[in-house]
């Protein structure tokens, strides 16, 4: 069978970017990626070794002990089911990621984050393993981190960017985030509008990695650089005001598809969608190869920060959830902020909080998301995690902006 636009963009609309009715309208969940490091040398701990433990090795471990389902991946290393609905998978350079179950408050996701990496990294110490909470790896080059996962997605995700240039294996192998999920809701083009002009915000306020391979870069978050660099085609921040959804359709179609290999080259999707042999899981499969900041699922998911240390966890959590689940503050962060930029974008990966605009607009949207945070009540964040967010934002920003 064939495809046609007409039926992707109704595709996109029903399953995309439809309201949602949720019992828990203001649930947030989390991936938060670590980089696993030897401890005495900092050279990569891999998933798959042959001279020292793996990672894998300490995780099965850990999860016969705990009763978590280990879950088998073809050849690769295994993932791990908890019985909260929290899932614990490797990233293509080993990187460990731990996505959460939603959950109804955001103190609940945050509670259930920190006690599950500090059960990781107790079992990962023991055989001298740290795992590091920072954007990009410090430490190492690319040559130091093999392909960790051989499957036939990563395996030909990795021949697509190596015809590009060398940040696309960079940011599979050596990068760590943190993606905030968020329900939809009622009003998806406000809420889609929203997340898209704060990514560059999110971007400035939690950017941590400017080190990478031993070297200072000229990024405050190296890892939105290597984000942006990979492949134009499918990142950025992607929004029209009067035609959200039909942009997103433009772009999905004009971004490469990861399709071509030895004497066949690489076309937009756009090309491939009169082919009789492209279905529907083609399409679903393309659309999971695109990497904007917030990219639309059942859910929409925000991925514009590095990943953090759990402790300051609250921070992000607070900033997102306050600034799009309170009615108040999230119309105010609309005016102050205005449309989505990918000029913005560009300088928050750059300078961060260096740049006076994005300083000043980050102060002004802190003090929105904590008064936004009071509203939602200690039901929904307690005041242990609203003072611990308040600490961060006081060292990112000073007393004096917030």
């Amino acid at each position: 069978m064939s495809l046609t636009e007409a039926e992707l963009l109704d595709d996109l609309r029903q399953r995309l970017f439809a309201p949602t009715r949720s019992p828990h309208p203001l649930a947030i969940g989390l991936e938060l990626e670590l980089i696993p490091l030897h401890q005495s040398t900092h050279t990569r701990a891999l998933a798959t070794e042959s001279e020292r433990v793996s990672t894998t090795e300490v995780l099965s471990r850990l999860a016969e002990r705990s009763g978590w389902l280990e879950q088998s991946n073809g050849g690769d290393p295994p993932s791990w089911k908890l019985d909260d609905g929290a899932r614990i998978s490797f990233e293509p350079g080993g990187q460990i990621e731990i996505s959460t179950a939603p959950q109804p408050t955001a103190s609940e996701v945050i509670d259930s984050t920190q006690i599950l990496v500090a059960t990781i990294r107790d079992a990962m110490s023991k055989d001298g393993i740290e795992l590091l909470a920072c954007g990009v790896d410090p430490y190492n080059d690319i040559q130091g981190v093999p392909l960790q996962l051989r499957r036939d997605r990563y395996t030909g995700m990795t021949r697509y960017f190596d015809s590009i240039g060398p940040s696309g294996v960079q940011m599979m192998r050596q990068t760590a985030a943190l993606q905030m999920n968020l329900e939809r809701g009622d009003d998806p083009k406000s809420r889609w509008r929203l997340l898209n002009s704060l990514a560059p915000i999110v971007v400035a306020l939690f950017a941590n990695s400017r080190q990478y391979a031993g070297k200072r870069t000229e990024w405050a978050s190296y890892r939105a650089q290597l984000w942006r660099a990979l492949d134009p085609s499918r990142t950025g921040i992607i929004y029209n005001e009067s035609a959200h959804v039909e942009r997103y359709l433009a772009f999905a179609l004009d971004a490469v598809a990861m399709r071509g290999s030895g004497d066949l080259a690489y076309r937009p999707f756009r090309d491939w969608i009169h082919e009789p042999a492209i279905n529907r899981d083609d399409w679903v499969f393309h659309l999971s190869t695109l990497f904007p900041e917030v990219r639309p699922k059942e859910f929409f998911e925000l991925r514009s920060a590095d990943t953090i240390e759990p402790d300051a966890l609250a921070a992000p959590v607070l900033f997102v959830t306050s600034l799009v689940y309170d009615e108040g503050s999230a119309s105010r962060a609309i005016e102050l902020i205005g449309p989505p930029s990918g000029k913005l974008l560009e300088r928050a990966g750059r300078l961060g909080l260096a740049d006076p605009e994005i300083r000043r607009i980050a102060s002004r949207l802190v003090v929105l998301a904590l008064d936004g945070a009071r509203r939602l009540g200690n039901d929904y964040l307690r005041r242990a995690h609203l003072a611990a967010a308040y600490q961060y934002f006081a060292r990112a920003l000073s007393t004096t902006d917030i």
